[in-house]
């Protein structure tokens, strides 16, 4: 089925909104790690901690281009100011995936915006 896979630059709006626990964003803040989660049964879990922006990046990257593997798939890459970010994790998917059949660059609207804030970079994995 279809997969989500999001960074967020900090945990603060997640926990603020209710959307993840409170110890959860605790130990994201403590350890100084940068986020990776994923959208499972409607809820949002933490998948990994990595150490830098840039490398949790680089990290979604890979788990979004393991989970498309060499299906036919849609990707829909969405961000929160930060277009810079998102056209380059495009980019980098174009050359990855090899059975991407489209790919949709977008930005986020308000209401999922002010829950992760801004940084946000999402990518939604989808079979054909």
């Amino acid at each position: 089925g279809t997969s989500a896979h999001f960074y967020v630059d900090t945990l603060d709006y997640l926990r603020r909104g209710g959307r993840i626990g409170a110890a959860q964003a605790l130990l994201g803040s403590a350890l100084a790690v940068k986020p990776l989660l994923q959208l499972r049964d409607g809820r949002i879990e933490l998948l990994e901690k990595v150490r830098t922006s840039s490398k949790a990046i680089a990290r979604l990257e890979e788990i979004v281009a393991d989970r498309a593997g060499s299906a036919q798939v849609d990707i829909a890459v969405h961000h929160l100011a930060a277009p810079e970010r998102a056209s380059a994790l495009a980019d980098r998917l174009r050359a990855r995936v090899p059975g991407l059949a489209e790919l949709h660059v977008s930005e986020v609207g308000a209401v999922i915006g002010a829950h992760t804030g801004p940084g946000l970079l999402a990518a939604v994995v989808s079979p054909r």
